[in-house]
């Protein structure tokens, strides 16, 4: 702005120069004249300037000419949004179909149904996420105690044959626990009141064999019953069991003459037993704790690597497509096809290879989330055995909602806090549709299977279609998101873009201005030369 005064009041000391001068004036040099005269005028110069010497100049506006300008201007900012959206679209298609539906699929192989933590919500359902933690009769009655003794063994000094012993009178008969009745020693068994499958489920596959082995010897759970009555039960909660009937129709009840009184008695007595031997709320916490941290790292180790091979695949592909239609639009490079692929695979190794910052941050979040996702599906499964597909959910949907509070706490420098919640409002759409498009997987790809010519390409052709189905999804939700501005996000974006952009109009116009005025500077300093100076 100093600049334009400064010319302004140089042109200005010119002109009043040479007002000053007198009106006589001496004789030009008739050579400066002849000079001036042979210049002529340069017609393009002059058109060039754009100058009109015409003074009346309307400072009225009109309307209709202001808004058409503003609705050039939205239509541009419009213009550029949707080929922002077409890009982002591409760009999606091909991300889902390299990330969560297709490493996210391959990775998703390894999972387990009720997740990788066993807990006895899903221990009580039969489900188990390793095969140590499953119930084997032989940790209980086969491993020695506290005191090393065991509940069954080859010889006769196992803990069960000792308290039948300790039961019977000196004619070696006993009382049935369940019918009360007094039978021979020799025709019962001892029997687990509160079972030891049962016991498992309810937290003792979290124990040592020894603690196994403590319950399983505890007198206090033991009841002497007929072998028949024994068999018969099994591993069935007796409650269920007493009711239950033979092929006859007779109740078990009847069939064995079982006092139920004397039953719920002993069966009140087992549950109190085991409750004594179930692991404590620190126990448990501690093995929740140690397994969900231990299978928390390989989790995490399984979705960085999907995040950061994903996020080399989608620019890989990207930098191909651009080749190709590079190669399409201006030909080969090169003498030959050899040559020309050489270098343009070069290119596109060189790209993929500068993204190592954008894998390194990829595998990062990948691996938070993958070991939170982890420690959540363990929470879950206490409450409701998860399926297989249910993890992939969480899984993703962690990451999702990861990078939405990622985006909210740690916003990029010229981001307002709105634009930061409309853009977090976004990512946790794309998380819902990326679940949905896990639970739809499964209806496509039963239908792909159903025909037996897609059969070997079910996985891949599933991939693709259920990955590029949920990109436009995202992109759709993303596109509604911001016509729906909720924050008035879009509406401030589209203000600041007409103002740019009249701004860079006012800024051209000046320049031009500016450039007019010194080619004047120029003209007048050249003329105030060519006239005689008075003596």
């Amino acid at each position: 702005m100093s600049g334009r005064i400064d010319r302004f009041k140089k042109r200005k000391e010119i002109i009043k120069k040479n007002q000053s001068l007198p009106f006589v004036r001496g004789v030009t040099d008739q050579a400066l004249v002849d000079n001036l005269l042979r210049q002529g005028m340069d017609s393009d110069r002059v058109a060039s300037l754009d100058y009109s010497t015409n003074p009346n100049v309307s400072l009225e506006v009109n309307a209709a000419e202001v808004e058409a300008l503003l609705s050039d201007l939205r239509a541009s900012f419009n213009r550029g949004r949707l080929e922002q959206l077409l890009v982002e679209t591409k760009r999606g298609v091909i991300s889902s179909i390299a990330g969560p539906f297709g490493l996210g699929k391959i990775i998703s192989a390894y999972d387990k149904e009720g997740g990788n933590v066993t807990t006895i919500n899903n221990a009580n359902n039969g489900v188990y996420a390793k095969y140590e933690d499953r119930y084997k009769r032989e940790d209980y009655t086969h491993s020695k105690n506290s005191e090393g003794e065991q509940f069954a063994n080859a010889g006769k000094n196992s803990a069960g044959a000792i308290y039948t012993r300790s039961q019977m009178d000196e004619n070696q008969m006993v009382q049935d626990a369940y019918v009360g009745k007094v039978v021979r020693a020799d025709t019962t068994s001892p029997d687990h009141i509160e079972s030891l499958s049962q016991h498992h489920k309810n937290g003792g596959f979290i124990q040592m064999s020894e603690q196994k082995a403590d319950f399983a010897t505890d007198e206090d759970n033991l009841a002497l019953t007929n072998r028949s009555i024994n068999q018969s039960m099994r591993d069935f909660d007796k409650e269920e069991w007493l009711s239950k009937q033979n092929e006859s129709g007779i109740e078990n009840k009847e069939r064995f003459g079982i006092d139920e009184q004397k039953l719920k008695e002993q069966i009140q007595k087992g549950h109190e037993t085991s409750a004594r031997h179930l692991p404590t709320s620190t126990d448990k916490a501690k093995y929740y704790l140690k397994n969900s941290a231990s299978t928390g790292v390989s989790e995490g180790a399984k979705m960085g690597a999907q995040q950061a091979f994903g996020y080399l695949l989608v620019d890989f592909f990207s930098s191909a497509i651009v080749e190709i239609k590079d190669a399409y639009n201006n030909g080969l490079e090169g003498d030959s096809l050899y040559k020309d692929i050489k270098a343009r695979l070069n290119r596109i190794g060189r790209n993929v290879a500068g993204k190592w910052k954008g894998v390194v941050e990829g595998f990062s979040a990948g691996f938070i989330s993958g070991f939170i996702s982890n420690l959540i599906t363990t929470l879950v499964n206490m409450l409701v055995t998860t399926a297989k597909r249910f993890v992939r959910m969480i899984r993703e949907g962690v990451f999702s909602l990861l990078k939405a509070l990622k985006l909210i706490l740690f916003p990029p420098a010229d981001m307002s806090f709105v634009e930061t919640m409309h853009e977090a409002m976004k990512l946790i759409a794309a998380g819902g549709i990326v679940i949905a498009g896990v639970a739809l997987e499964e209806v496509i790809e039963k239908l792909i299977i159903g025909e037996s010519f897609l059969v070997p390409f079910a996985s891949v052709v599933t991939a693709v279609i259920v990955g590029s189905l949920t990109a436009i999804a995202m992109s759709l939700v993303a596109y509604l998101i911001d016509k729906m501005d909720i924050l008035g996000v879009i509406k401030a974006q589209e203000t600041k873009f007409i103002l740019d952009n009249l701004d860079k109009d006012i800024d051209e116009k000046l320049k031009r201005c500016e450039s007019i005025s010194e080619e004047l500077d120029g003209f007048l300093i050249q003329s105030s030369s060519l006239l005689p100076q008075s003596s």
